[in-house]
């Protein structure tokens, strides 16, 4: 992934400055802790919409920067996957290279979504049902269009990043959802029930 290999060439940079012309950006300070946690936070959004071709490439540009060779096993290998889908972890599709759907043709759309689930499928020798769409904005990072092509394809369902939570009226295509982020317990607890009680107030979950 794109934004693995941004920070992991931000956390192994050498000095106090990173050339981040790739990203069209100015130099970047990464002399403390907080600056190289800020160049995180920036880079990736500067590569995300560019075409994938493009976006690989100039992410190649900035490596260099890092020391020594990046690490190329922080996505679950094959083995893992199938030994989480053997505990009964459902597994969705999530296109091929993860591009923005919305920057692409129909048919290049299409090919990533089918793709995408046809090699889960042959690895986990299992349906795939469902779908996320990638960076997940409607009317941003997809649109209508790629929602019917995802219902078109036979998908049951695909959840968005609109922040939220299901309802008996939630379209299930475009499902809401939300991270809780927090690390403190009682804060994870409590937002959990604020979108649980959310939930209820909008018909349900």
């Amino acid at each position: 992934m794109f934004n693995d290999s941004v920070i992991e060439t931000v956390r192994r940079a050498r000095g106090d400055r990173l050339d981040a012309r790739s990203a069209g950006l100015d130099p970047l300070p990464i002399a403390t802790l907080e600056e190289r946690r800020a160049a995180i936070a920036k880079l990736p959004g500067a590569f995300k919409y560019l075409p994938v071709e493009e976006r690989q490439a100039r992410v190649r540009e900035l490596e260099p920067a890092a020391v020594g060779r990046l690490p190329s096993d922080l996505m679950m290998s094959s083995a893992q996957l199938r030994a989480v889908h053997a505990q009964g972890i459902a597994i969705g599709a999530h296109t091929v290279s993860h591009p923005i759907l919305l920057k692409l043709d129909a048919q290049r759309a299409r090919s990533e979504v089918d793709g995408s689930r046809k090699k889960l499928e042959a690895l986990l020798d299992a349906a795939v049902s469902l779908f996320a769409y990638p960076n997940g904005r409607p009317g941003v990072d997809y649109g209508v269009e790629h929602v019917r092509m995802v219902k078109d394809l036979g998908f049951e369902a695909a959840v968005s990043t609109a922040w939220g939570v299901c309802h008996s009226g939630s379209d299930r295509h475009q499902l809401p959802r939300f991270t809780p982020w927090d690390r403190e317990i009682p804060r994870f607890v409590l937002r959990l029930w604020h979108r649980l009680l959310a939930g209820f107030w909008r018909g349900g979950v």
